[in-house]
């Protein structure tokens, strides 16, 4: 009988201890998918902000090269 309880004993101690690594092992793999899914998220805003720069950037060069241009068209029918 004292014999029995040890086994069962062993053996519930041996399902809490699998089931407590494999606890810790899914916690592990969600870990670090979150963290990859946050560092593309990061990276994906990162660029849209450079995006966001560049344009503005490209928008105001196309603002000079305009007024470049219509100056040399008012110089041109100013000399005509």
């Amino acid at each position: 009988m004292l014999l029995a309880k040890i086994e069962v004993s062993a053996l519930l101690l041996a399902c809490a201890a699998f089931i407590s690594a494999l606890g810790g092992v899914i916690s592990t793999v969600w870990s670090i998918r979150k963290g990859k899914r946050e560092e593309r998220d990061k990276a994906h805003e990162e660029c849209i902000e450079r995006l966001r720069s560049v344009r503005a950037e490209a928008e105001g060069l196309a603002r000079e090269l305009h007024d470049i241009k219509m100056g040399r068209v008012d110089e041109e029918g100013k000399r005509e």
